[in-house]
């Protein structure tokens, strides 16, 4: 059921091997690695190596590693990090798209939902595997075979996740070990996102442990028709150059000494990159790059990927289940297989979207505007002579607009947008517009930061800084 994967990485550490006795354990890992690929089959791997059966105190440990929990930790991040990442794999300025994942100051900024890998996989590189009773690792034959993430929610654009990592299961593959890793990711208390890592541990199985566990997610077969949708993206020879930025700093990415001792030509492309790439090829296809859509995903890795080639992306769409396969164009290797997104329904999503002043906190500063204007109005709009249009967004949608007409008669306030031309237009989130009432964020800062936009007249958005400084006190 596990197939493992090409990322033979060190996932319990963050720094680099630096004695020969690592590289060499790492160099003489790669021929079984390789060897154990060929043998591995849909149906959960080869036939246990008797000679090497472990002893029931070894069955006993790995059975007591399942429920360990390690360490709980957190995971900060700001707009830079979601950058970098979006980055990483593939976006770009190219495909108009693609700048709502890329530029901070886009009105629909968001992070893409892969993201959450590299929030879940601290616990991978932090070495707390190595403390867990009953586990004995060598993390030179430690390699990513499946990906499994769940969003509850799309993720904040930019906050502070605690994280909590759990040994779900542990399965005897017989050439091998399976490590299923569980991590949820909270905001507070509110369960945000959900990875499971299925770590293949080289040489350890044989031990007389269960070969399958309901608790894995998973991989799912792809259809038997030709695809509904291929898309395409030639990686760069810095790809994974400019991914392993977002926190993976494994030499075998980068050295190309490493990677020959590794036993490959040059250096690899990290696997969860690979995943980004088809995952955003995904969402764009069939959810026009729309997060609040995109429920799981689940991916299972096959071959390695060298940076400048081209990956091939290739969908099927069944119902709400987009399944694909990624394959290397130059070789046609399949090198993700048996891979899905689920997307939630279009209906869902509108459901969540607030109807036009629904619950927003910025209903009630437009509607007090509104009144105080029947009696101070022909003043203001003396002062201030423009027509602002304001889009108040709520989760990354817009849930009003409203305008404040303060170039004709007594000055008027209503919801919708503009009847004749706005001079300017302002986009901020319901949040935002609050602190800049009360005074706790200033208009020019936030523009600069690009948590406010504004279009047409620029300039003319000063002058509104006087009159929301008068219902600071609502």
């Amino acid at each position: 059921m596990i197939s493992a994967h090409y990322n033979l990485c060190p996932l319990g550490s963050s720094d680099s091997p630096t004695s020969a006795s690592q590289v060499a354990g790492i160099t003489e890992s790669t021929g079984s690695i390789i060897e154990v690929l060929s043998k591995i089959d849909s149906e959960g791997g080869v036939s246990a190596n008797h000679t090497s059966r472990a002893t029931s105190t070894a069955t006993s440990g790995f059975a007591g590693a399942i429920g360990q929990k390690l360490p709980p930790f957190s995971y900060a991040y700001t707009e830079l990090e979601a950058i970098m990442y979006a980055l990483g794999v593939g976006a770009s300025i190219k495909d108009p798209k693609d700048l709502k994942f890329i530029y901070e100051g886009s009105s629909d900024f968001s992070c893409l939902p892969t993201f959450g890998v590299i929030i879940g996989q601290k616990s991978m590189m932090g070495g707390g595997l190595a403390e867990i009773p009953g586990l004995s690792i060598n993390f030179a034959k430690v390699l990513h075979g499946e990906q499994y993430l769940e969003l509850y929610k799309p993720l904040p654009r930019a906050g502070k996740l605690k994280c909590e990592a759990v040994v779900a299961d542990v399965l005897d593959k017989g050439s091998g070990v399976v490590i299923i890793m569980d991590v949820y990711s909270y905001s507070e208390k509110e369960l945000i996102c959900h990875n499971q890592f299925s770590l293949f541990l080289v040489g350890s199985g044989g031990f007389g442990g269960k070969r399958t566990s309901d608790k894995v997610k998973v991989a799912v077969a792809i259809p038997n028709r030709p695809p509904d949708a291929v898309l395409t993206d030639t990686t760069s020879l810095n790809q994974a150059a400019l991914y392993r930025l977002s926190g993976d700093w494994n030499p075998l990415h980068i050295d190309p000494n490493f990677a020959s001792l590794a036993g490959f030509d040059k250096p690899i492309l990290h696997g969860l990159c690979t995943f980004g790439f088809s995952a955003r090829r995904v969402l764009q296809q069939f959810a026009d790059n729309d997060v609040s859509r995109f429920k799981a995903i689940k991916a299972r890795f096959a071959k390695p990927v060298y940076p400048g080639q081209t990956l091939q992306t290739e969908m099927w769409k069944e119902g709400n289940r987009i399944h694909f396969q990624t394959k290397v164009q130059e070789t046609g290797d399949i090198v993700i297989s048996n891979a899905y997104v689920d997307l939630a329904p279009t209906s869902d999503t509108s459901a969540k979207t607030p109807s036009e002043g629904e619950k927003l906190q910025s209903t009630l500063v437009f509607e007090e505007i509104g009144r105080r204007l029947k009696d101070i109005g022909p003043e203001v709009v003396k002062k201030v002579n423009a027509v602002f249009e304001w889009h108040i967004t709520k989760g990354g949608n817009i849930g009003a607009k409203w305008t404040i007409d303060l170039k004709s008669g007594s000055g008027k306030v209503y919801q919708g947008p503009a009847k004749g031309a706005a001079d300017t237009t302002i986009i901020l989130s319901d949040e935002d517009f609050m602190e800049v009432v009360l005074g706790k964020l200033d208009p020019q800062k936030a523009f600069f930061s690009g948590r406010l936009k504004a279009r047409g007249n620029i300039m003319l958005s000063q002058k509104l800084q006087m009159i929301l400084k008068d219902y600071a006190k609502l």
